[in-house]
């Protein structure tokens, strides 16, 4: 049986959008398509797409899943049976976290007294590693969460980001933003001021003030980034996740990007920064 484009769109969650694109780009071809026009998918395109998904759930580039799919030894079962070993590693450490919290509630309910090292147990976040173990990426570049807002009660997130990007010209309606960089520079606009962050310096920005950061000079960066409150920073930085082949600003209109971050609780005002190497923006620190 063939399906079109928006029924398969009905089915999966993916966007009529997406599927043209996966066809213009060769990661996903229908099976055939109608006199007129019309692009019609079977069962082996459905199976394709679910692999796709699969990747994209666990962190992988369009440009990586079009390598694996594209192998001459690429073999579906043993791909099915990879993705469920790393969704049960997220599943078991789900359940610790799960763990975690039903003895903290017997221990504030007096039934069963929870020792000190107990209370964050399932917490630790390795090195290189997300909190859920996500690993989102922004335009390519890790956004890895390390403290999310069901740990806080919605009181703040906190993000770990690692490469030569940054943010574009934006504020927050309710969230006050702090930076920390671990390694690397940044180049930042706060308001009318442009500074330069280095190693060990960090910024405050209040909500509603408007700002855009990028590691300076094209030289990747490691930035601590906390929200406060939390608010729909996960959430945003997901859906911005799912834009890698093509980057979000070639994937949606201008519009588009308006209402995602209005979404979210932002407000985009701007392009990224185009930082002049030779400008020498004041340093600070906070």
């Amino acid at each position: 049986m063939g399906y079109t484009v928006k029924q398969v769109a009905a089915m999966s969650g993916v966007s009529e959008r997406t599927l043209r694109f996966y066809d213009a780009t060769g990661l996903l071809k229908p099976a055939y398509r109608a006199a007129n026009g019309y692009r019609f998918y079977e069962e082996p395109q459905l199976l394709i797409l679910q692999q796709i998904l699969f990747y994209r759930e666990l962190g992988l580039e369009l440009r990586q899943i079009r390598q694996l799919l594209g192998r001459a030894d690429f073999q579906r079962l043993d791909a099915l049976r990879s993705h469920r070993e790393a969704l049960e590693e997220r599943l078991a450490r789900t359940r610790r976290l799960l763990e975690t919290i039903d003895h903290t509630i017997d221990h504030l309910e007096g039934r069963k007294a929870m020792k000190d090292e107990q209370i964050f147990a399932g917490f630790t976040v390795a090195a290189g590693d997300d909190r859920f173990g996500e690993n989102v990426q922004l335009g390519g570049e890790r956004n890895d969460c390390k403290v999310a807002a069901a740990d806080t009660g919605g009181a703040m997130c906190v993000f770990e980001f690692r490469g030569r990007g940054g943010w574009p010209n934006h504020s927050h309606h309710e969230q006050d933003e702090w930076l920390y960089v671990v390694d690397g520079e940044l180049e930042c606009q706060v308001g009318d001021r442009r500074m330069r962050l280095r190693r060990g310096e960090s910024l405050f920005v209040p909500r509603t003030v408007a700002h855009a950061w990028a590691a300076r000079g094209g030289a990747p960066a490691t930035v601590i980034e906390m929200y406060q409150p939390a608010g729909r920073l996960e959430q945003f930085f997901r859906e911005v996740g799912q834009y890698t082949d093509p980057p979000l600003h070639e994937a949606l209109s201008v519009d588009e990007m308006l209402r995602l971050f209005d979404a979210h609780g932002m407000c985009l005002l701007g392009p990224g920064l185009g930082w002049d190497e030779g400008a020498g923006p004041d340093a600070a620190s906070t």
